[in-house]
């Protein structure tokens, strides 16, 4: 009876989202927190800006073909060979920080690029089309809480061994051999997940997924969903969602200490986390229709995402006035406590927006077909990628932070009409979406998805 309950457990829709969220906390989450850290032997944000635009310049291409790639070698092995690529962008902020070497931190963001882009394409696809509908936002929750933990370990590792640098500069090297050992367990987890044919759903149906397929099937898939008006609309979120974070890594490098720095990575964590799960749970509350949530939930991002940045803008406005830029150590006095608690502030706000435009990615009309659910996903985070390719490619620029905080603030502003069109437009198709023409029945495994524009949950 006990390894029949493990066994459920094992296959079960949780164990998976928790497996990519252990993969993602090694990953993406590690990689936050090296980031959080600040540059790398220089204590300038300008190489950091550089290696980053590296890495999501490759995404910005490889994430748009990882849908395929997931379709074609499934989301576990995607998972998994995406995992081993991040490592040397660990090993290379290492090897900066202590040697002053930049050839192989440049080296492993192009390697983290390419892994990166099979990475973010398969574990979206995994957090958004494997759970039940009425816990998916739960489950996002889930998979982007557990990320969220890399950057907490990563901060309190930090905070510990540079409590006492009152100053800017260079965290001490010894900081990233501790983050580089976590992210080389994020393959080895991956290895973990199940097969979605494998899965079991607590309400029975199966997970959709392509048995077989080839270029010329994933081609004309990727294209159909390039021209939904849905998807369409939710591109310049994806796109400009990423400035506000890059803004604010070299907002933080500029004018904190290092032990201020570590100390904003290991609360931002905190804080992020704890946006995740509450926004997850509130965009699965049966109380209301889905329809009603996710417009409640947009415009409660809407109002405190642009109060984030006007606040931003204040203090940024402030900053730029000062003859010489501070260097804010703890317990400077109100300045540093409101310059201090706006980052926190952006940066709950922020998590609320992603964990809520990750829920909507899989609300995407017509969008439910087999091996659909990989291939939005690979499209809106190629965009996402080009977003942050150019907001880091700016930032490895000696363009002013306030410049950077008014592009940031205004591309913000550009988002908002086109989400208010997906979130308020009835977008639903009426009828059964059937299985693209071009994949017999026996390539698929097939659940045929029907769509009510009037049902509730």
């Amino acid at each position: 009876m006990a390894f029949d309950r493990v066994a459920r457990f094992y296959r079960s829709c949780l164990f998976q989202i928790i497996i990519v969220g252990l993969v993602a906390f090694c990953e993406p989450g590690i990689w936050t927190a090296l980031n959080n850290l600040g540059a790398g032997g220089n204590a300038s944000p300008f190489l950091n800006n550089a290696a980053n635009a590296l890495t999501y310049g490759l995404m910005s291409v490889g994430c748009f073909l990882a849908g395929g790639v997931t379709n074609k070698i499934t989301a576990k092995w995607t998972l998994f060979i995406g995992a081993a690529f991040y490592t040397p962008y660990a090993a290379g902020l290492y090897c900066n920080n202590r040697y002053g070497n930049e050839w192989f931190r440049l080296l492993g963001a192009a390697l983290c690029g390419v892994g990166a882009s099979l990475l973010w394409a398969s574990e979206a696809a995994i957090a958004v089309g494997y759970p039940e509908e009425d816990k998916r936002g739960r489950y996002v929750a889930v998979w982007m809480g557990i990320r969220q933990m890399g950057p907490l370990v990563g901060g309190a590792i930090s905070l510990a061994l540079n409590v006492n640098t009152a100053h800017v500069g260079k965290v001490t090297y010894t900081t990233y051999l501790g983050l580089v050992a976590i992210s080389s367990l994020g393959a080895p987890f991956a290895l973990f997940l199940s097969q979605p044919q494998d899965v079991v759903r607590s309400n029975g149906t199966k997970i959709p997924y392509m048995k077989k397929t080839s270029l010329s099937i994933e081609a004309r898939a990727i294209w159909k969903q390039l021209r939904n008006k849905y998807m369409l609309l939710l591109i310049p979120v994806f796109l400009a969602g990423q400035f506000g974070s890059t803004y604010q890594g070299n907002y933080l490098t500029s004018y904190f200490t290092v032990r201020s720095r570590a100390l904003a990575s290991f609360l931002t964590a905190v804080v992020g986390a704890a946006a995740n799960l509450i926004t997850g749970t509130v965009l699965d509350l049966k109380y209301f229709s889905r329809e009603t949530r996710s417009k409640a939930v947009y415009i409660f991002v809407l109002i405190f995402v642009t109060a984030s940045w006007t606040w931003n803008a204040i203090v940024q406005t402030r900053l730029s006035r000062m003859a010489e830029p501070p260097a804010f150590d703890l317990g400077d006095g109100p300045f540093f406590n409101s310059a201090f608690t706006v980052y926190m502030f952006f940066r709950f706000f922020y998590e609320v927006l992603q964990t809520y435009i990750y829920w909507l990615m899989a609300e995407i009309k017509g969008a439910q077909a087999d091996g659909d659910v990989a291939r939005t996903t690979g499209i809106l985070r190629s965009w996402e990628s080009i977003g942050s390719t150019i907001a880091y490619a700016v930032g490895a620029t000696h363009w002013p932070n306030l410049n950077q905080m008014i592009l940031g603030f205004a591309l913000w502003g550009f988002t908002i009409p086109f989400t208010l069109m997906a979130v308020f437009g009835n977008w639903n198709q009426a009828g059964t979406v059937e299985v693209q023409a071009q994949s017999s029945s026996e390539d698929l495994e097939t659940q045929r998805v029907t769509v009510n524009p009037d049902r509730k949950d």
